[in-house]
């Protein structure tokens, strides 16, 4: 018996060690070794943590270990394992990958990460005493990747089996391939432009076998959320954002291998502020072969820096916006459509409603500036009346200047704060709301929320870092908090499905901005059957005032003429379209705007 037990324990060490040397030496594991230094230093890498990762992009991490020796018996440990399938862990997960992917890159500054040399991986080929003791590798599934030369399976981009296109997505990549694998995609926010995109990516690689795909957005979180959106679908991306060292090499390195054919596909996502730097676009512009550039809320992109940068030797352009052309930037716009392509597909909010998008009711609320307010606004006003008649270059700068302080007010009004208490003292029950501020009214709002009404509320805005945003976001669509009190943050790409109400406090006549706003609140959801949106507009009173004569009364007109062109925008399609405009058309009466 103890004979029995010796040979089984020299098998065991003996096949481990065999097993292992052929993982190295087929490419399938590596070794790096990790030297503390800095606040470290003197002090030992004892880390115990990794993450495992699936064809598609599910990942499982685990921090501690479970020392398997006689003294590991008696002593007391644990082993903590998160799973990104559950949206509070995944950030776990997430911090656990980027947390490997630094020292495995060598950009913690406490540590210092070398290569295996090479003479100790010969020393370990050597421990094979077996044969393999698997099936050997397919080596088109091993391809070089960047730092160090080891290998590893790349997957290819292919479509889950998870996801199924709707009828109108088919028709949109069918529409872009009928133009030569250019053009624009104009469809509504919520009616997942993202997932048509990445569909059509999927499919030019299937008919090129060959393809690099550079994603470009334009915030760092979309990033993130771009990069969970799309490894289902066999993308593996670089991130290339924030710290140059962190992407750089590994970037160039794969542009190398793609272009010099030893690899068939990549991709990247980038923010555009990242797209059009110098680095960025050196890199790029070694790309040789089928390559498509995938700009996301791509009316960005027709900015005067941004148009510079066009990579024109890309063949394949897909351009997404829901509002693609330009506010008062005719030639961006022009830019934009010129390089990408015109508008291939267009699938508005008319049509997604009761299809991608649920049903909604419009409530606008009218509210009178209070009388400091009101003398503020009429100083303002008389001061722009003045400029109106000049057409040189500096009194329009100030005009303008004078006309964006004169919104600022508006947006900022003190009633909206009284309007939207009894807004909420009316209401059943605040669950799953989003609350849309002025800049200098965010503290208010979160204080007559959470302190008067007793409302479990976050804020959102640029002052939270990536992961407090995430948490916030998880947070709201559980229900562990019943609201978020936000300013730009929600406008473009954050998806928050779960939302059932909103209340507008500020504004911009921009149409991308209000029709961003609305796109957030009316995605699908369980348990969602319809969504809800309140509407605040300070209107000057001057109306009742002012001679229609006058330049102040032809100003204001232009600025409710505005006004009541996102009324109708958002009321039209409202399941209670005519009484939502019952409520503004007085005002229109009084400024002689009844076609609007």
């Amino acid at each position: 018996m103890e004979a029995n037990i010796h040979d089984l324990r020299n098998a065991l060490n003996e096949e481990t060690l065999s097993a292992l040397a052929w993982l190295v030496a087929d490419g399938i594991l590596d070794f790096k070794l990790a030297l503390p230094r800095n606040k470290l230093d003197q002090g030992e890498f004892h880390d115990k943590f990794g993450i495992f990762t699936d064809t598609e992009g599910n990942q499982v991490s685990f921090n501690g270990s479970y020392n398997d020796s006689i003294q590991g018996t008696r002593n007391y440990e644990s082993i903590k394992i998160f799973t990104s399938a559950q949206p509070v862990l995944a950030l776990l997960v997430k911090a656990d990958n980027d947390r490997f992917a630094r020292l495995w890159s060598n950009n913690d500054p406490n540590v210092q990460v070398f290569d295996l040399p090479e003479a100790a991986k010969a020393n370990i080929i050597k421990l094979r005493t077996q044969s393999r003791p698997y099936p050997e590798p397919n080596k088109e599934q091993l391809s070089l990747i960047s730092g160090g030369g080891s290998l590893a399976y790349v997957p290819k981009p292919t479509m889950p089996v998870s996801v199924e296109l709707r009828d109108y997505q088919n028709e949109a990549i069918t529409a872009w391939f009928d133009h030569d694998c250019r053009g624009l995609l104009e469809m509504a926010t919520g009616t997942g432009k993202t997932i048509t995109a990445l569909s059509a990516s999927v499919r030019l690689y299937e008919r090129e076998k060959r393809l690099a795909v550079i994603m470009t957005v334009p915030y760092q979180h979309l990033v993130d959320q771009w990069q969970k959106e799309s490894q289902p679908f066999g993308f593996r991306p670089i991130l290339a954002y924030q710290s140059k060292s962190s992407w750089f090499d590994q970037l160039n390195s794969m542009v190398m291998d793609f272009t010099s054919g030893y690899r068939d596909t990549f991709s990247v996502i980038t923010t555009h502020t990242t797209f059009a730097s110098p680095d960025f676009q050196a890199i790029i512009t070694r790309l040789i072969g089928p390559c498509l550039i995938l700009a996301d809320e791509a009316h960005h992109l027709g900015s005067e820096r941004s148009r510079q940068c066009y990579p024109e030797h890309i063949p394949y352009r897909l351009a997404l916006s829901a509002t693609p052309d330009r506010w008062f930037d005719d030639e961006g716009t022009a830019a934009l459509r010129g390089y990408f392509g015109d508008t291939v597909f267009s699938f508005p909010l008319e049509k997604a409603i009761g299809v991608s998008l649920t049903p909604y009711y419009y409530f606008p609320h009218l509210v009178q500036l209070t009388s400091d307010e009101l003398a503020d606004y009429q100083e303002l006003s008389a001061k722009i009346a003045q400029l109106a008649g000049r057409d040189d270059e500096r009194a329009q700068e100030l005009m303008k200047l004078l006309l964006m302080r004169r919104a600022e007010l508006l947006n900022r009004a003190t009633n909206k704060i009284t309007e939207l208490s009894r807004l909420i003292d009316e209401s059943d029950h605040i669950d799953h709301t989003l609350f849309y501020c002025a800049s200098g009214q965010i503290d208010d709002v979160q204080k007559l929320l959470g302190w008067e009404h007793g409302l479990l509320v976050q804020r959102f805005t640029a002052e939270e870092d990536t992961r407090e945003r995430q948490q916030r976001l998880a947070d709201f669509d559980s229900g562990e908090i019943q609201a978020l009190v936000a300013m730009k943050c929600l406008d473009e790409g954050v998806d928050v499905p779960s939302t059932k109400t909103a209340y507008i406090l500020a504004s911009s006549s921009n149409p991308r901005e209000f029709i961003q706003r609305r796109g957030r609140v009316l995605r699908k959801s369980k348990n969602k059957d319809h969504s809800v949106i309140h509407d605040m507009i300070a209107v000057p009173p001057t109306a009742w005032t002012t001679t229609q004569d006058s330049a102040t009364f032809t100003i204001e007109r232009g600025i409710i003429r505005k006004e009541l062109e996102r009324f109708k925008e958002f009321a039209s399609p409202a399941l209670n379209k005519h009484k939502a405009l019952d409520v503004i058309w007085e005002i229109a009466r009084r400024y002689n705007l009844m076609d609007f």
